[in-house]
């Protein structure tokens, strides 16, 4: 595996690591039902999926595989696009966070 496959299974890792901990130790004040949690790991698994799809599958995705065949694309996307967009995918809640944390005004 290349080095951006491996560097963003680990991050993908570190938000499913994350989203484990919340629940666990999320504390007695706040309760979360079942159904909660079953979307927030539907949205998870749905949302990394795509992330990394995008950055690991970026050059076969950039050739347009079926909207060329109908007319929905005009021409083939470069494939370190799609891996730009896969990278921005999956570093926004990270960076989202950070901003909140640090740069939000309280």
């Amino acid at each position: 595996m290349c080095l951006s496959r491996w560097l963003s299974l680990s991050i993908a890792v570190i938000y499913i690591l994350f989203f484990i901990l919340s629940f666990v130790f999320s504390g007695e004040s706040y309760e979360t039902s079942k159904e909660d949690l079953f979307e927030g790991a539907l949205g998870l698994v749905f949302w990394l999926a795509l992330s990394l799809g995008c950055i690991w599958f970026g050059e076969e995705l950039g050739e347009g595989l079926l909207g060329a065949e109908f007319g929905l694309v005009s021409s083939k996307s470069p494939g370190w696009a799609v891996q730009l967009m896969g990278w921005i995918l999956l570093l926004l809640p990270a960076g989202l966070f950070l901003w909140h944390l640090f740069g939000a005004e309280k």
